[in-house]
């Protein structure tokens, strides 16, 4: 199962692709939209760990572009904004994830979605 960790904050994205490594995922990081959209023309991915507010293309294009072109991966968004605001930004993803709440939360989310793809 491939994952792809979209963050402009270095420190973060490092921490994530680290623990889903871990975790035995499959782990491409992408440090702007742009980037991440590139990765997804040449990648086909599980799930995308998706921040919102990143320079220059925030995550809502992203994720109205994963939509698109890969309409089966599941989507995490992942920001500091509470959960209720990250709803009203970007509806319909997979699940929400606050970075303030601990990481054990973050591999749970994860790790219900993958066994979910993997029973439809």
């Amino acid at each position: 199962m491939k994952i792809l960790i979209v963050d402009d904050e270095e420190r973060i994205r490092s921490v994530f692709v680290k623990i889903m490594q871990r975790e035995g995922f499959d782990v491409i990081e992408a440090a702007s939209a742009g980037e991440a959209y590139d990765l997804l023309l040449e990648n086909s991915v599980d799930l995308i760990l998706l921040d919102i507010n990143m320079m220059n293309v925030d995550g809502t294009v992203l994720y109205e572009i994963a939509q698109v072109f890969c309409e089966k991966a599941k989507i995490i968004v992942s920001s500091v904004y509470p959960l209720e605001d990250q709803k009203k930004l970007i509806r319909g993803a997979a699940d929400y994830y606050d970075k303030s709440d601990s990481l054990q939360i973050l591999i749970g989310k994860v790790r219900q979605l993958m066994l979910n793809n993997q029973n439809t």
